[in-house]
């Protein structure tokens, strides 16, 4: 008996796009079946098999064809071309959100629900007490869920599915809501599931959850599959796509160059090996293009995830499309709340760099860092600017405003890339509160009440008197 729990073949769907409905009506009417519409491929040539056991992420921009082909697998869309074959159950969250009655409480649509979806009678009962453990819903278990927040609605959908018994568990976007010690106990029982054998397929936009629990990733952009395999490759090519570089050439060139060590010592220049840069497309670039970048743990891999306090490094190169004269290279970093969390030049660095670079030369930048940041998700830029060689020559003796005032800006790439910082559940030297981790060392002492009415004057008196 084969493993394979979900075989894809040539799938596509079309759309039928009207200017208006009296084209639609037209058409329908029309005695030699003239058309009135235009068609639109949301889906289009896709192949892939899932087997059992296997956690699958399928990423892409919105509009990729995602949700089309979800539900397409769970039956709520007909494919117009190719076929699809499912062994066994499946369950996703768009079934189990569209068949809530909100009239009616937690508890009471966690029965109708499983029942909706063809478990015998009493089955879910005997979990009852494990899906309101595990929603952490607490009194509103019992109550209508029309007095539900979309994420306890999330929450009930999640826990419900995941202690009903299937071969296929479909998940789109869920994991996104709830803190983070619910999202722990999702993925932990999600680990716990796929030691079951039950099968995973994660559709999100979050790139850590790919990178960290999938197997193997699918990108699709456009209705149609640009790759499958590793979820490292496909992330990189996903961030890529964002920036306008993915090409059949440069698919297959990151594919097919080998892997190598990056570190050759630990004093050493770093720099990424090609198959770990992502290319960038930046065609309105006036003096200097970014042509690449690489966001890469302290083993000299692209990565996306991070511990809190762990070191990465992060490379660019650039392209000068102009003579300049002495090259600065700025990193930033930017929460989600667009607020500046790191910015630093190479001047801050005092970086020894030539006095003048040609056009047509290519500058590398690589800055190593600790991520001693709050948790969360941070997007990446890079600058480049330039300064006159004896104000450089002078860094050490000018006020840093004069130095502000003197540089003058090639090029200002500010969402280049993103990577997320996971937190350190244990106490160390890297678990910290607000946005930044400030070095520093702590000290405390106890002493008795004497010994502290010997340095504290008597109220009345002065020292010395």
């Amino acid at each position: 008996m084969s493993d394979v729990v979900l075989q894809v073949e040539n799938l596509g769907k079309c759309f039928k796009i009207y200017r208006n409905p009296w084209d639609r009506a037209r058409e329908w009417t029309s005695p030699k079946q003239q058309s009135y519409h235009q068609p639109f491929w949301s889906l289009r040539h896709v192949s892939f098999a899932v087997r059992r056991g296997e956690f699958l992420g399928i990423m892409g921009e919105n509009g990729a064809g995602k949700s089309t082909l979800l539900k397409i697998i769970t039956g709520v869309l007909k494919p117009t071309e190719g076929s699809y074959r499912l062994e066994g159950k499946v369950l996703s969250l768009l079934e189990l959100g569209t068949d809530f009655n909100f009239e009616l409480s937690g508890r009471a649509n966690a029965i109708y629900s499983a029942e909706l979806l063809g478990f015998p009678p009493g089955f879910v009962q005997s979990r009852l007490q494990e899906i309101e453990a595990f929603s952490e819903l607490g009194e509103f278990f019992d109550r209508p869920m029309k007095l539900y927040s979309s994420g306890m609605k999330a929450r009930l959908a999640f826990s419900l599915f995941a202690f009903l018994d299937c071969d296929v568990l479909i998940l789109d976007e869920v994991l996104a809501v709830g803190d983070i010690f619910f999202q722990q106990k999702c993925y932990a029982r999600l680990e716990a599931l796929i030691k079951r054998q039950v099968t995973i397929i994660l559709v999100t936009h979050q790139l850590d959850s790919v990178q960290q629990y999938c197997k193997e990733a699918i990108l699709l952009h456009q209705g149609q599959k640009l790759f499958q395999g590793e979820p490292r490759a496909a992330i990189i090519q996903f961030h890529q796509l964002r920036r306008g570089a993915l090409n059949p050439a440069t698919q297959a060139s990151a594919l097919m160059k080998p892997v190598t060590t990056a570190i050759e010592a630990s004093n050493a220049f770093f720099w990424a090996t090609a198959d770990n840069f992502v290319a960038v497309d930046s065609p309105d670039a006036k003096e200097a293009q970014l042509v690449r970048y690489a966001i890469c743990n302290q083993d000299g891999q692209f990565s996306t995830v991070f511990q809190q306090g762990e070191q990465a490094y992060l490379c660019c190169e650039f392209l000068l499309k102009a003579t300049i004269e002495v090259p600065i290279v700025s990193l930033m970093i930017t929460n989600k709340f667009n607020v500046v969390v790191h910015a630093k030049g190479s001047h801050q660095h005092q970086a020894i760099v030539p006095h003048q670079v040609q056009q047509g030369a290519y500058i590398r930048f690589c800055r190593s860092i600790d991520f001693s940041i709050a948790p969360g998700q941070y997007v990446l830029g890079f600058a480049l600017v330039t300064m006159p060689e004896n104000l450089y020559e002078q860094l050490d003796e000018l006020p840093q405003a004069e130095v502000n005032q003197q540089l003058q800006i090639c090029d200002v790439f500010e969402k280049v890339g993103t990577f997320y910082v996971k937190p350190h559940y244990s106490y160390n030297e890297h678990s910290h509160f607000g946005i930044c981790n400030l070095s520093g060392e702590c000290y405390m002492q106890v002493v008795s009440a004497l010994e502290a009415e010997d340095e504290h004057p008597v109220e009345g008196q002065h020292n010395g008197s």
